[in-house]
């Protein structure tokens, strides 16, 4: 089991009205046993949720664990705000065009809307698939040695098979010329959600 709320927490803020982080408890088909996985696609969502506080995501975190442990999921959470201003202005755009385009189902629409919208934090996670602390700190240190000056490294987020690295912006091109020299490159994503629990069940 892996609990990651107390780390979480303190990189929600919300500052204008509005303002919400996407959480999603979802199955992993990898994570099934054998014979249920040609039953659902690679990636089952079971639950969404818009976190409007910390305390919502207080509230919700017993339901959220509940859900984790009886279907054998994971839950996730953006490190990104999001507002639903933006989300509804933007969903009425892409309203407009499905319907100019003779799309009548908009199932999906705030999702989908939500999944392609532009984000103003710019929290990125380096994936890092190895629990060996020494090579943890050593990517931790290159990246602080990148552009622009300063500590990037915001926090460390534990995973099933290695830690999420949750940092500012930097020079993504030097890191990866720096990385190749010495191995594996990390993933860097700018929009994944990271890990909020993994549960006993799995």
């Amino acid at each position: 089991m892996i609990d990651n709320i107390e780390l979480i927490k303190p990189l929600l803020n919300f500052t204008e009205k509005g303002d919400f982080y996407m959480l999603y408890v979802f199955k992993r088909k990898k994570d099934q046993p054998e014979g249920e996985r040609d039953n659902h696609q690679s990636v089952r969502t079971i639950k969404t949720y818009c976190i409007d506080s910390v305390e919502h995501l207080e509230r919700r975190y017993d339901e959220v664990k509940q859900l984790c442990e009886m279907f054998k999921a994971r839950a996730y959470i953006h490190v990104q705000k999001q507002n639903h201003r933006d989300v509804s202005l933007e969903m009425m755009v892409a309203l407009a065009e499905k319907i100019r385009n003779d799309q009548n189902n908009q199932k999906g629409l705030f999702d989908s809307v939500v999944g392609q919208i532009k984000t103003y934090e710019k929290k990125w996670i380096v994936d890092i698939d190895t629990k060996d602390e020494i090579v943890v700190h050593r990517i931790a240190h290159i990246i602080n040695q990148m552009k622009p000056e300063g500590d990037k490294i915001i926090t460390c987020i534990p995973t099933k098979n290695g830690y999420h690295l949750i940092t500012s912006r930097f020079d993504v091109l030097t890191f990866n010329k720096m990385m190749s020299l010495q191995g594996d490159v990390p993933d860097i994503v700018k929009k994944n959600p990271t890990l909020l629990y993994y549960p006993n069940s799995l």
